[in-house]
Parts: C-alpha cells; sequence; structure tokens
C-alpha cells in the first residue's frame, strides 16, 4: 500500500497532478507560491495534514477519495478544484463494524486477524525486484518480516539502524527477532555526525515541511537498504490501525476527568502548563547533565506528558 499522497491543483488555469510536489514544480505553469494559512498547521501537528499543502491552490488527495475533471475544463476556467468523493471511508468501516461486531470468541478473531494481515502482506511482496524489510525488534515491523517469511522462498533480507545510547538503541532487538526468523540481517550503527550530515539534504528529500525527527534514521535506513533492494515493507501505521499507543487509551480517562471541570478552569491549567513548560524551555540540570543522566531524560518526557495534557484540558470533545 502506497503512503505517499497525490498532489492536484490549479495553476494559471492549467490542472496539475501528480505523487510529488516535485513533478508539479517541472511543469511551466506552477506558480510555487507559499500558503502562509497552513504554516499554524505545521506547527501545530508537525506536518501539513491533507487536504492542504505548502503551495497555495495545490491540494492533497484525502484517503480513499478521487476526483474527477473533465478534460480541459481546468484551462477553461478558474473556477475551484473538483470536491473529491469518497470511495472507501473509515468512518464507515468502523459504523459497520460496530453495527455488526465479530461473533467469535478471542481465538477465531486472532486467527481471522491472522489471515487478512496475511493476505495483505502477501500482495505486497509480488514483485519482479529485489524486496526486503525494515525491522526495529517492535510488534509491527516483527510482524511484518514474519508473515512475509512465511510466504516467501527466499531468506527475507531485513535492516535495521542502530544508536550508540542504549536508550534510542532497538538494534537488538531486531538482531534478536533476525535470528529467530532466519532472515538476511544488515544492520548500520549511525553516529550524531551521521545524523546532522543529512539535515542539509531534508528540504531535497520531503517536498514540503515535515518536522519529525524520524525522518532522519528512515532516510538512513533506506539508504542502506537501497544497496540491496529497490522495495522495502516496514510496519508504519501499526499503531495507529490497532491503537498500540498509550494515548488512545489514557485520552477517555482523562476527559472523563477534565470533561467535570468548568471550561474556564481547564484553559486556566492548560495556560499555566504552557507558561511553566513553554517549548524549546531549558533545563535547572547543567547541559552536560542533560544528555548524560536518566534524570534529565526523565525530565524532558516529564515535559512532552505535560504539555499533551494541556492540549487535552483545551479541547471541547473526546474526538
Amino acid at each position: 500500500m502506497k503512503e505517499n499522497p497525490s498532489y492536484h491543483g490549479l495553476q494559471n488555469r492549467v490542472f496539475l497532478f501528480g505523487f510529488e510536489l516535485k513533478a508539479l514544480a517541472t511543469h511551466p505553469a506552477f506558480g510555487g507560491d507559499i500558503n502562509r494559512d497552513v504554516l499554524t498547521l505545521l506547527f501545530r501537528h508537525n506536518h501539513i495534514p491533507s487536504p492542504w499543502s505548502i503551495y497555495r491552490g495545490v491540494r492533497k488527495l484525502p484517503v480513499g477519495t478521487y476526483i474527477r475533471t473533465a478534460l480541459g475544463a481546468a484551462r477553461q476556467s478558474a473556477g475551484d478544484l473538483p470536491e473529491p468523493q469518497w470511495y472507501w471511508s473509515l468512518r464507515k468501516v468502523v459504523a459497520d463494524g460496530c453495527s455488526h461486531p465479530f461473533e467469535g470468541n478471542a481465538n477465531e478473531a486472532v486467527a481471522a486477524l491472522h489471515d487478512v494481515l496475511f493476505q495483505a502482506v502477501g500482495q505486497q511482496i509480488v514483485a519482479d525486484v529485489p524486496l526486503g524489510a525494515f525491522l526495529s525488534g517492535g510488534i509491527d515491523s516483527s510482524t511484518i518480516v514474519a508473515l512475509m517469511h512465511a510466504q516467501s522462498e527466499r531468506p527475507v533480507r531485513t535492516f535495521t539502524i542502530g544508536f550508540g545510547d542504549p536508550d534510542y538503541n532497538e538494534a537488538a532487538y531486531a538482531a534478536a527477532v533476525a535470528k529467530h526468523l532466519g532472515t538476511e540481517h544488515t544492520d548500520l550503527y549511525v553516529s550524531a555526525r551521521d545524523a546532522l550530515e543529512v539535515i542539509p539534504r531534508l528540504p531535497a528529500l520531503f517536498d514540503e515541511p515535515f518536522a519529525d525527527h524520524s525522518q532522519i534514521p528512515t532516510f538512513l535506513v533506506a539508504k542502506m537498504a537501497r544497496q540491496y533492494v529497490t522495495v522495502a515493507l516496514s510496519g508504519d501505521g501499526g499503531d495507529e490501525i490497532f491503537g498500540g499507543y498509550r494515548h488512545y487509551a489514557r485520552t477517555p480517562r482523562l476527559w472523563r476527568a477534565t470533561s467535570h471541570t468548568p471550561t474556564p478552569f481547564c484553559r486556566l491549567g492548560a495556560h499555566a502548563i504552557g507558561v511553566l513548560l513553554p517549548h524549546g524551555s531549558g533545563h535547572w540540570l547543567p547541559e552536560s547533565s542533560l544528555h548524560r543522566t536518566r534524570l534529565g531524560l526523565g525530565w524532558a518526557q516529564a515535559k512532552v506528558k505535560a504539555r499533551k495534557l494541556a492540549s487535552l484540558m483545551e479541547c471541547q470533545s473526546p474526538e
């Protein structure tokens, strides 16, 4: 399944579309005017969510939709872009699931999920080019690799990025999974210098601002894997689909706790947290201690959690 978006837009009376903004930018009609209105979305979400893009007059096609336009219509009028039409809706899938819940027991549910994932992975490994997988050692990527292994006639090629800091290094877990499954495993340990050298390349790698630090190790592992394979699968999206992140379980509890508090008090509390722990705030420990002690790391994590609590306190609904 492709995750890269489909961009489309009306530029100087020409309808342009492509899977990368770079493709649109090569057309003579492309204007390239920055949409300053979406910068607030970037600062809030660390990326520019669909359907907006960094360029004015260019949109991302929302997931599960398509657009239809008459040939040459864009050249006749500079009117609005055609509205996306839904062919698949997650909201409808959830509603249908609630209306017709699975009637089997837990073991049957596990078996049914296995069959669905097995089929999905099987469809993705049909390729006429060398194929591998990114392996972190976590549940998601390990599951993908295991399902690939079960359907592959040859050992699966797996790739992992390792770090010298044990608090962030997952290479040992990945190596254990690779050994268990018998994959052809390759890992690459990177340093801070390696990561810093990637930063100047980020504007050329991504079509628009993307403020997630994961882009650096993702590029490094992809660069390494490209020496051996052309296509690589990963476990991205597993936490979102299956509610793996802790905040999915914590949010309803926090909402029940804060929903009974008058809105002015919630906003006041959120404002107080923002004042005491602003983004980019310092630390009372010396800079050397901040990076070398678990206390520094624990305090940084506590600040992140406090800011998340503040954002929940400002919400008007649990959705």
